[in-house]
């Protein structure tokens, strides 16, 4: 089969910026393919690039092309690039050709050089094993190299895993096979299926990597499809009964879409001081929990303990702290407004549905005053632009949220006592 690049001007032209590798064939892979031979167009402002040979060498030589810096260089021979085209941001990500051991199950993987096949047969699923050959330069169409079957899966509408012991030897594959069953609309193949059950009843979940959960955790909370991934979650449990009480219920699917209108509204919220998406969910789905359960589920879930203290701290106020000190640490306090607003939210939300609306219609209209002062505010005032105008900002929505300052005035005349005490020093 060969996909052809008419019609698709931005992404031909993108291809053509490429800069050639140095040794060895480079593909396409991943979600970019998938989505080509579903939709006939990339989803998604992101291309995965594969190569038989070294991969952070090209990704420099691509990102010296477009003029912009390598991102993230992983231990595993990848590396980010984030280049602007035909002004869009576009995401590239750029990997070795490799096969994955795992010595410890759940574990981090032993990588090794390996061919574009061999490559392709330790992926998590079919039909992101599929591949895309670059010539360079670029034709006008390109081959698909589809080695397991993935085109025949997506016409089925099956998300099939490549080995029976894929969930235990990658158990964050579970929480991938939610993402995708609800960003593309398809189901667990027979063999995926009985894999999933294998995994919830032998508890591989356990033994699942915490940091590449937390990376999970925060991809399914970039989709659009946010709260059905959650509610999979919930309903599927693959944590089976190491968190009991950790299941769905009427209360918690209220605090779900509650969070899920939430994202919605984020930019008003935000403003409110620091916002954490993965929090904000954490606190819907904790919330009634017993503390030690709540405990054990933000350590198997991998959560980074500066964002498991801000949970703990607001679901359990009276048992927060260590013997010594039972208030709550400044640094833990300054993070909560937030997250507490919303708890309050969630917890009406099951009783009076009309709260959460008032208090949408209520943060949007504060957040439109335009009585409050911006940046351009304090450049007329004539503090210029430099990270010290932002440190500015935020002391005034910290005051805002106090009660300290209520008027456009009271803020004016703040930030003139501040520039008068600095010239005065």
């Amino acid at each position: 089969m060969r996909v052809y690049l008419s019609g698709l001007s931005f992404w031909s032209s993108l291809l053509r910026r490429l800069a050639p590798p140095s040794g060895g064939k480079a593909y396409i892979v991943g979600g970019w393919v998938r989505d080509m031979v579903m939709l006939r167009r990339p989803a998604r402002q992101e291309i995965d690039l594969a190569l038989e040979g070294d991969a952070v060498r090209w990704g420099h030589a691509i990102a010296e092309s477009f003029g912009v810096p390598v991102g993230r260089v992983s231990e595993f021979n990848t590396c980010k690039i984030d280049v602007f085209h035909e002004g869009v941001l576009v995401r590239l990500d750029v990997a070795s050709c490799r096969t994955d051991a795992y010595p410890v199950p759940g574990g981090m993987p032993v990588v090794s050089p390996a061919s574009l096949y061999e490559d392709l047969y330790r992926r998590d699923f079919s039909v992101n094993a599929m591949a895309f050959p670059l010539e360079f330069p670029l034709q006008q169409s390109l081959l698909l190299l589809d080695p397991v079957g993935g085109r025949e899966d997506i016409a089925r509408k099956e998300l099939r895993i490549l080995s029976s012991k894929s969930f235990e030897e990658d158990p964050v594959r579970v929480f991938r096979l939610f993402r995708f069953q609800e960003r593309l609309g398809f189901r667990p193949a027979p063999l995926t299926a009985e894999a999933l059950e294998t995994s919830r009843v032998n508890e591989y979940f356990m033994k699942a990597s915490k940091s590449r959960l937390w990376d999970e955790i925060q991809n399914s909370v970039g989709e659009d499809a946010r709260c059905a991934i959650v509610f999979r979650w919930l309903t599927e449990r693959p944590w089976g009964n190491v968190l009991p009480s950790l299941g769905m219920s009427s209360p918690r699917r209220a605090r779900v879409f509650s969070w899920d209108r939430l994202m919605i509204h984020e930019r008003y919220f935000s403003s409110m001081g620091q916002f954490w998406k993965e929090i904000l969910l954490l606190l819907a789905i904790f919330y009634g929990l017993p503390r030690k359960e709540c405990d054990r589920g933000l350590r198997l879930l991998g959560i980074p303990e500066k964002k498991a203290r801000v949970i703990r701290e607001t679901l359990f106020p009276e048992r927060s702290g260590d013997a010594r000190n039972k208030k709550v640490r400044p640094e833990i306090q300054e993070n909560l407004s937030p997250q507490r607003n919303f708890l309050e939210l969630v917890r009406a939300e099951s009783k009076a549905p009309e709260f959460w609306e008032k208090a949408i219609v209520d943060l949007e209209r504060r957040s439109a005053d335009e009585s409050f002062l911006k940046g351009d505010d304090l450049v007329r005032e004539g503090i210029a632009p430099s990270p010290e105008l932002g440190d500015i900002l935020a002391e005034i929505r910290r005051l805002r949220r106090k009660g300290v300052l209520n008027s456009r005035d009271e803020e004016l005349e703040w930030v003139r006592d501040r520039k008068r005490t600095a010239e005065e020093k």
